[in-house]
């Protein structure tokens, strides 16, 4: 076999694996096109995972996407996004302990900005609640130390009454009433416990969102710790990944709907290539702590840099 028909051969055998793995082969190309040509085409996006506890539907996280998309795309005159069922760009909407605690504090009226004012009103409120919590804890401590004591009197008792000669009425009597009284404490316990998981939650929250804020605003402070179950350790509203299975932008966390548009559009600018900016009003500044939801100078320069305008 000469070499030009070998060659050809391979070619061929190349062109039917491809072909069986059409979509895979359109990613790839599409990375590899954001990597070294980036803006010459447009990433195609799709909503991937969606976690309805967000309370919001595929079609407003859509427009929110679209929202974003349009301040990377406006000022330039250029479409950078597209969406597409099969978009290589997955977005995913993450329901964990990050957002829940944010709806639950917003459910108790508690408001909720990127300020340091608001931090010292959730730190105050974290305090209260902690010594709340902490001052109901002791009690059902104690509660549950007498329970026990009290359990263990009348199980002995059962066991003597059950060992020896049966007695007097009077002393089976005095059992029963034993047992009742043990029933209305195992009652009342349940229900200190079940106020005490609610303050929990309550603390959990605030401390979640304390911790959030004092990380966005740069607040040298001692971290606070969640009671019972594990959070996760470090805040991330979004986080954009690249590997080898693909793109992806997950979504962890906001407070309302201009702060999910802002850190998709974090997000969309790390997907086009964009690297951190020192300009703390920035869209890509490395914290989600703005409010504006146009480009700064600084990120409409490294914009233009990137796309070779």
């Amino acid at each position: 076999m000469t070499r030009k028909i070998l060659i050809t051969v391979i070619l061929l055998l190349a062109i039917s694996l491809l072909s069986s793995h059409e979509d895979q082969l359109t990613n790839i190309v599409a990375r590899l096109g954001s990597q070294f040509l980036p803006c010459r085409w447009p990433i195609a996006y799709t909503i991937n995972s969606f976690d309805s506890e967000f309370g919001l539907t595929r079609k407003d996280l859509l427009d929110a996407i679209v929202e974003a998309e349009n301040i990377w795309e406006k000022p330039i005159s250029k479409e950078l996004f597209v969406y597409e069922p099969n978009g290589g760009l997955k977005v995913n909407l993450i329901f964990d302990t990050r957002q829940e605690a944010t709806l639950k504090l917003q459910k108790l009226g508690i408001a909720i900005n990127d300020s340091r004012a608001s931090y010292d009103s959730l730190k105050a409120k974290y305090e209260t609640a902690q010594a709340d919590y902490n001052k109901d804890k002791s009690v059902f401590e104690s509660r549950t130390a007498l329970f026990e004591s009290h359990q263990a009197a009348y199980e002995a008792d059962v066991e003597r009454w059950n060992k020896g000669p049966h007695r007097s009425k009077e002393e089976y009597s005095n059992l029963n009433t034993q047992r009742d009284s043990l029933n209305v404490e195992i009652s009342e316990l349940k229900q200190l416990q079940g106020n005490l998981n609610a303050k929990a939650d309550v603390v959990n929250a605030l401390v979640t969102v304390v911790n959030r804020l004092a990380a966005s605003l740069n607040i040298e402070a001692e971290k606070y710790n969640t009671i019972g179950a594990a959070h996760p350790g470090e805040f991330q509203e979004g986080e954009y990944v690249s590997g080898p299975s693909g793109t992806e932008i997950n979504i962890y966390q906001f407070d309302n709907r201009a702060k999910l548009v802002r850190v998709l559009a974090h997000e969309l600018g790390h997907a086009l290539g964009l690297d951190h900016l020192e300009d703390s009003k920035a869209i890509m500044y490395r914290l989600n702590n703005g409010i504006n939801a146009k480009l700064t100078s600084a990120d409409l320069s490294a914009l233009k840099n990137l796309c070779g305008l």
